[in-house]
């Protein structure tokens, strides 16, 4: 057995304890550490799941008790082993019906804001969020800053696309699919492997191999016009990532193979209160200036998202860097000057047309 720590899996990368991390997602981490090293110590099992050594002790505790874990403590190691390696951990499982009610509830959740239910509608999908597996992702913290509400209709057709893809994802199953783009204000019929699904600012997003486009691609269930299984399966690549995969976006629209570049934007200070409050992505940083405005940096590899909310900004927003989204930013607004000095054109009178005498 190799001694502690190795070059495993299970290691991350240091971040703040979690206080609060789903018990199942430590007890799969403590899991795999016991099959991999030789009588851990309570000590080094937290510094993996990087939570306090109280904690893990509990959990050990409850493994033992509650799961029925052949573990086995020895004092003259200090450390705590399987007595059975071939105990397994029970199967933490989500079904289509489970991800139906998280579609429905993120929906509805804000419908609701203001009001006591809206605290226990999110607290109920903070749980079920807790146990998704690792093919289903939900940014619920976008959903309890958002600033504005919006309330959205969802028809039977909607419902029935979701189920489905979201038993494509969780089963691997391929789908045929009419797709409707916005940009191009036309419907095409692709053939996509849907790798991972995901919630960001309450929509929810598939991301998957598209084989018309022989890429990577984002997909809106609400575009989904029709959809059935091929009847084929499919493998998620190993080198697919949705953490990394998000990490380049503003929001979920991003460019896989393009290099990431840092975007620096001024903020005017009426301004600069808002912009704090939104986390986009772990690159994000805000400095405050003298004028008690903010100099807002990320680092992106796709402009589209963030260009739009440049100009939603209008004049209190100001482009740093890079130069080509500047000069973008320009060549925007001076359209918007000369589409607004242009002639309005007259409107149309409604009602019936007079009968000719």
């Amino acid at each position: 057995m190799s001694s502690f720590p190795l070059p495993h899996p299970i290691m991350k990368k240091k971040e703040p304890p979690q206080s609060k991390r789903p018990q199942f997602r430590r007890l799969i981490v403590i899991d795999n550490a016991l099959r991999a090293v030789d009588y851990p110590t309570v000590d080094q099992l937290a510094e993996v799941v990087n939570m306090n050594p109280k904690t893990i002790r509990r959990d050990l505790i409850f493994m033992k008790d509650e799961l029925g874990a052949p573990l086995d403590f020895c004092r003259e190691r200090n450390g705590w082993r399987y007595t059975d390696l071939n105990w397994r951990l029970p199967d933490f499982s989500v079904s289509q019906g489970d991800l139906l009610a998280m579609f429905l509830g993120s929906r509805i959740l804000e419908d609701f804001r203001g009001t006591p239910s809206h605290v226990q509608l999110r607290r109920s999908l903070r749980r079920m969020a807790d146990l998704l597996p690792d093919q289903v992702t939900v940014q619920w913290e976008t959903i309890q800053n958002a600033h504005s509400v919006q309330k959205s209709n969802t028809n039977r057709q909607d419902l029935e696309t979701f189920r489905k893809l979201a038993d494509a994802v969780l089963h691997r199953k391929q789908v045929k699919i009419v797709y409707w783009s916005a940009s191009k204000d036309a419907t095409t019929i692709r053939t996509v492997d849907p790798w991972h699904l995901t919630c960001i600012d309450g929509e929810w997003y598939v991301i998957g191999w598209c084989h018309l486009r022989k890429a990577q691609r984002t997909f809106s269930p609400n575009r989904v016009r029709k959809i059935k299984f091929t009847g084929e399966s499919f493998s998620v690549p190993p080198s697919f990532s949705i953490n990394e995969f998000l990490a380049g976006t503003f929001r979920v629209v991003g460019e896989p193979d393009a290099p990431l570049k840092t975007v620096r934007l001024a903020f005017s200070p009426s301004a600069a209160r808002y912009v704090k409050e939104k986390v986009f992505n772990d690159s994000q940083t805000v400095t405050s200036t003298k004028d008690g405005g903010c100099v807002f940096e990320i680092k992106l590899s796709s402009f589209i998202e963030i260009r739009r909310w440049i100009l939603s900004w209008g004049s209190e927003c100001q482009v740093l860097e890079p130069p080509e989204l500047r000069a973008d930013i320009v060549q925007q607004a001076q359209g918007i000057i000369s589409r607004n000095h242009a002639p309005v054109p007259p409107r149309r009178r409604r009602g019936r047309p007079r009968k000719q005498v």
